[in-house]
């Protein structure tokens, strides 16, 4: 009792912090004051930030074991998602017209989660692999991905990606970097069909594409329960426990965003006084906004369960690019706001690039595969601080 206290005491904390920069001048204030003031602000922020984020990575956990795979990851999944969509509907519709707000978002979800956390999430399940062997690795050593699940993930991922981020820039039928509205329209359609007719082969037919492969099952990579088995839960308690962890995800997410969001006033007020390129607001809210779900991969890497981890990152990337793109050129169409989704050519090659390394060859990752990621990831993050 004690421990869940203990555990859940960031999300009342954070329940409180939000309360006080919703209805007090606390923040107003705190933006008034010299950069280390604003500075000492965002590092508690975040600190609370990353502290709820380890508070929903476990009740996901707790829900992955319950409902089992792939059905919950897309818990997490899908509740960070409509999360991301409603802050970006709301910014749309209140905020100032910025017509590359979808696309800077979905671009730096993309390269956050597929090169930094997939990175790191690949050499904390090589790391994994290795410990103990005193021998050399060979090929059956190293951490084993489902290949033909992460296949279909990717390739639907490039397809999506190259169509809404990419195509823009090369269309004949519009003067900006975006495409007439009957394209419009048919991307919209053949976004949502496709994430449709995934989700359904994911959770259906084809869902055994998407659990531990046989090869990681066969080498005892995946852990399995420490000690003697549990007595089997009964159906109540079973019940009440996915829906006390599912609300409790819940939210812990959605104070989480909302914090975040109040944190992006802070975060512009103190790279403007570091004399900092802006793009790095957005940069930084991204990072806060898929704390969540890259705390749950690591989680799921440290115990060996590397293909739970890319359920994660790659159900993040792909919910983000089928729903966010048909979202905001509805909104766009409906309330007369510009909408630019073509990425500038630097942005294009980065994504390019990504799209190739994050593709499964051998269905076998090294260190190597983790690091090559992580590389581009930093390389992007430089070129936001330089430019």
């Amino acid at each position: 009792m004690r421990a869940a206290v203990l555990r859940e005491a960031p999300l009342l904390i954070g329940i409180m912090a939000l309360i006080g920069l919703e209805t007090t001048n606390l923040l107003d204030w705190l933006l008034l004051q010299p950069a280390l003031h604003v500075l000492t602000g965002l590092g508690l922020l975040s600190l609370l930030v990353l502290l709820m984020a380890r508070g929903v990575a476990h009740h996901a956990d707790q829900l992955a074991e319950r409902l089992g795979e792939p059905l919950g990851t897309l818990v997490l999944t899908g509740s960070v998602i409509v999360i991301e969509l409603a802050l970006i509907a709301s910014t749309m519709l209140t905020g100032e017209s910025n017509p590359t707000l979808a696309r800077d978002s979905m671009f730096s979800v993309l390269m956050i989660v597929l090169t930094g956390i997939k990175g790191l999430t690949l050499i904390v399940a090589a790391r994994v692999q290795r410990q103990g062997r005193t021998q050399p690795m060979q090929l059956e050593d190293l951490a084993a991905v489902n290949q033909s699940g992460s296949s279909a993930y990717i390739n639907l991922i490039t397809t999506i990606s190259v169509l809404a981020l990419v195509l823009p820039n090369f269309s004949q039928d519009s003067l900006e970097a975006n495409f007439s509205l009957p394209i419009n329209w048919l991307l919209t359609f053949v976004s949502i069909s496709l994430y449709g007719i995934f989700l359904r082969g994911q959770v259906g037919r084809y869902r055994n594409l998407f659990v531990e492969s046989p090869q990681q099952q066969a080498s005892g990579t995946v852990s399995l329960v420490d000690g003697p088995a549990e007595a089997p839960t009964p159906p109540d308690e079973q019940q009440s426990s996915i829906l006390q962890n599912g609300g409790l995800m819940a939210a812990g997410l959605l104070v989480l965003v909302l914090i975040a969001e109040s944190m992006g006033s802070l975060i512009e007020t103190g790279i403007s006084d570091l004399g900092l390129p802006s793009s790095l607001g957005g940069l930084l809210v991204g990072l806060l906004v898929v704390a969540p779900e890259a705390l749950n991969a690591f989680q799921a890497a440290g115990k060996g369960e590397l293909q739970r981890s890319l359920n994660t990152l790659y159900g993040s990337s792909l919910s983000t690019l089928c729903l966010t793109v048909p979202a905001v050129l509805a909104i766009g169409e409906f309330t007369g706001t510009d909408v630019i989704l073509g990425l500038d050519p630097l942005e294009s090659v980065l994504l390019v690039l990504t799209l190739i390394l994050v593709r499964p060859i051998s269905g076998r990752v090294s260190e190597m595969d983790g690091l090559m990621l992580l590389t581009v990831g930093v390389v992007w993050v430089a070129l936001q601080v330089v430019s």
